[in-house]
């Protein structure tokens, strides 16, 4: 049996008591917005005749799959790892400072066309949870990298959290380049 498949999951399922809940929510909405009336019977009419193909575009088209929890947790891992290396750089010498390039330790954001679940779920908490302001709200982050991120990172945070269980509160001077020099595949190091 041949299945429409979109972005690779089965067209969505609606059992009876659903679609009355949805037909109801579009008659109320209906009452509230009187400017889409047409757009919500149209909603209905697919409720009600059962259009399973329409779920989907129609009804759903700004839903999104849920992001998973290793995504969210990778995201808190690098926005904490950023908190770190900016909070440690002003714990360092000014000569040590002057060996390290702010670009290097600035938050760069995701990619939003290729790693769309990290540059979201980070977007929400730097802006709407709020979270990580010295990250966000100093005008540090570029939000969206334009190019992809999450190996780099990678890479970042697998050192980080090696050498954050080294050191109690702030990261040294050495462990900062660490962290830096794997952002740079190719780099054998950072000045």
């Amino acid at each position: 049996m041949w299945k429409y498949v979109i972005e690779g999951s089965e067209k969505m399922d609606l059992d009876i008591k659903d679609r009355l809940f949805l037909y109801n929510q579009y008659e109320i909405l209906k009452g509230l917005n009187t400017e889409r009336i047409k757009e919500y019977e149209l909603k209905q009419s697919i409720l009600t005749n059962g259009f399973k193909y329409d779920y989907d575009d129609e009804l759903i088209g700004g839903f999104y799959d849920e992001t998973p929890e290793l995504v969210s947790e990778f995201v808190y891992d690098v926005l904490q790892m950023y908190r770190e290396l900016d909070d440690s750089l002003s714990e360092l010498s000014e000569e040590e400072n002057q060996h390290i390039d702010k670009h290097d330790i600035t938050y760069a954001g995701f990619d939003g066309n290729e790693e769309g679940s990290y540059y979201t779920y980070a977007n929400f908490v730097l802006k709407d949870l709020g979270r990580y302001e010295e990250i966000y709200n100093n005008g540090k982050a570029k939000l969206n990298s334009h190019t992809n991120m999450v190996n780099k990172y990678r890479r970042m945070v697998r050192t980080w959290k090696e050498v954050k269980s080294e050191e109690c509160y702030n990261l040294s001077f050495e462990n900062i380049k660490k962290i830096i020099n794997d952002k740079y595949l190719f780099k054998e190091t950072v000045k």
